[in-house]
């Protein structure tokens, strides 16, 4: 993969993705696009990972959800796993 910005069409010509690539790697904003050309996801990447917000919206323009990112990682699971463990430590006593 060449660096810089790799955009993908649907068979009908509108646009399907924008992604900007550097070593190979996903690096930068990547925004995928409804048939209608409205923002579909958009997220950002860093060395191939994802990094920083990740949100879905809907047709309308409306997020429909949003995740957060460091380095690949969801911030949101490793809270969530961080919150788990906090509650089985309480239940045990420790």
């Amino acid at each position: 993969m060449k660096d810089g910005e790799h955009i993908k069409y649907y068979d009908t010509g509108e646009i399907f993705s924008k992604t900007y690539y550097i070593d190979g790697n996903r690096h930068g904003e990547s925004i995928d696009y409804y048939k209608s050309g409205e923002i579909k996801y958009k997220c950002f990447f860093i060395d191939g990972k994802r990094h920083g917000e990740y949100i879905r919206y809907y047709k309308s323009g409306e997020a429909e959800y949003k995740y957060y990112y460091i380095y690949g990682k969801s911030v949101t699971q490793l809270d969530w796993i961080s919150y788990n463990r906090n509650i089985k430590l309480e239940l045990l006593g420790l």
